[in-house]
């Protein structure tokens, strides 16, 4: 079975044509972080690097919150699969990968703690975070219901 290259177009213009079809590309699947890899590469090869720093800045912003999100989601699962210790560690790796939005996954690591039946380390975590600056309004909405759930 023969295999078909797909030719570079050669050039400037070549290089152009390679952009704008990556960039397109991208449009339609912007987590793809190998579409994100080859535009900065095309990019860079076109004497366009501090465009291809400006992308590669961007994703990595991406791929720090996917990340987060994706251990977030991967704790909430391992709850559901009585693994209560490696969830607490993937919340963890959440805060870790995504500062931003760090607030957000202690609250619900906290949840999880109260659900496993360790309230106090759920009321000493929601208490740290209503002492947080950076707390979002729902996040606070969340951390003070749960802290009334634990009362009862």
């Amino acid at each position: 079975m023969a295999t078909t290259r797909i030719q570079k177009p050669a050039g400037p213009a070549g290089a152009d044509a390679r952009i704008k079809e990556l960039k397109a590309q991208m449009d339609r699947d912007p987590f793809n972080i190998n579409l994100r890899l080859m535009l900065s590469s095309a990019l860079d090869a076109a004497g366009r690097s501090a465009e291809a720093v400006k992308l590669l800045e961007d994703t990595v912003e991406k791929a720090k919150r996917n990340l987060g999100v994706a251990c977030s989601t991967l704790a909430q699962n391992l709850l559901k699969v009585n693994k209560p210790d490696e969830a607490l560690t993937q919340f963890d790796h959440a805060i870790e990968a995504d500062p931003p939005n760090a607030t957000f996954y202690l609250s619900l690591k906290a949840a999880a703690l109260r659900k496993l039946g360790m309230g106090d380390r759920a009321n000493a975590l929601f208490q740290e975070l209503l002492m947080r600056k950076d707390l979002a309004k729902e996040t606070r909405r969340i951390v003070l219901q749960n802290l009334d759930n634990l009362k009862k």
